[in-house]
């Protein structure tokens, strides 16, 4: 098991955040940008993959888990790209390569809208460059006339969100049962490779955060988009997704990739929005032949010299 290191690390507006790093060694740094309500456990396969030769760096959102509420109430998706790069400054990094899940796709976008030369590449893993609620569950709601109010529901909710928190213990109990993923898997919300004790460890920790500010962050991600950027990246880029997605459709990822220049798609048959926890080995070794072919690190070559 790699050892994970965490510090405290003070954003531009004052916001405490809590910031982790691991592994080590010659490969270009590799910055983890979370899904919504991810963390660093979330990434547990890809940090024991890479941290024998690279070094990670992480944060939790503002607002989630141990990083202390926003000043200002600020959620924001480019006042996210502001906390990853106090985080990569923090950490003495001068360029990385961005590997963003989902919410950690859109805040990629925003770090290489403030400062593109400090990224090297981007690896953007079932995500959307913007307004991720406008085209969730796509396929199976592109005649509904619910969709067009997502947005107003969701505001909504945000509003009365604190009426969660009683029953949030009860929501950690039933995310835990063997009926809730058999419910998930017969939905196809998750596939049946996923990693069921990972997903369960990471559901329950979502399932017991603070419900208004979650909202706020979904709220604030639900009105951010991107579009605009994807001309413009000029850094190697590999996009990963799910055929079954419906949290982000594979439709979004095949929109980025026509948009940025040489951008690489990989899309896994059978796939949903969790991929990194249903076929992590698949994603490793195609992240490990990104890095050597677009960005000229060979772990390979480096062990052979040796």
């Amino acid at each position: 098991m790699i050892d994970i290191k965490h510090q405290v690390v003070r954003a531009h507006d004052g916001t405490d955040l809590m910031a982790y790093e691991c592994g080590g060694g010659p490969g270009p740094a590799l910055v983890l940008c979370n899904g919504l309500g991810g963390n660093i456990d979330a990434w547990r396969y890809f940090t024991e993959f890479f941290g024998r030769r690279h070094r990670i760096v992480s944060w939790d959102y503002r607002g989630l888990y141990r990083s202390a509420p926003a000043v200002g109430n600020d959620y924001s998706v480019s006042t996210h790209a502001d906390d990853a790069l106090a985080v990569i400054d923090a950490y003495g990094l001068r360029q990385v390569v961005l590997v963003g899940w989902s919410m950690g796709v859109q805040v990629s976008f925003e770090v290489v809208r403030r400062h593109a030369d400090r990224v090297l590449g981007l690896v953007l893993i079932n995500g959307t460059y913007g307004r991720p609620l406008a085209t969730a569950f796509a396929p199976l709601l592109k005649s509904s006339p619910i969709k067009p109010m997502i947005p107003a529901i969701l505001r909504a909710i945000e509003a009365v969100s604190f009426l969660a928190e009683p029953a949030q213990p009860y929501a950690v109990k039933v995310v835990r049962t063997k009926a809730a993923l058999t419910v998930l898997k017969t939905a196809g919300l998750v596939s049946p490779t996923l990693d069921e004790k990972a997903f369960v460890e990471l559901a329950s920790q979502v399932a017991a955060l603070h419900m208004p500010r979650y909202m706020a962050i979904l709220n604030s991600l639900s009105d951010h988009c991107a579009e605009a950027v994807l001309p413009q990246i000029a850094c190697p880029v590999l996009i990963i997704t799910g055929d079954r997605d419906l949290f982000t459709p594979v439709d979004q990822s095949r929109q980025m990739a026509a948009r940025i220049a040489g951008a690489e798609l990989m899309v896994i048959p059978s796939g949903t929005h969790y991929t990194p926890l249903e076929f992590p080995e698949l994603i490793h070794l195609r992240v490990q032949k990104f890095l050597r072919e677009r960005l000229g690190f060979d772990p390979d070559a480096l062990a052979r010299a040796a």
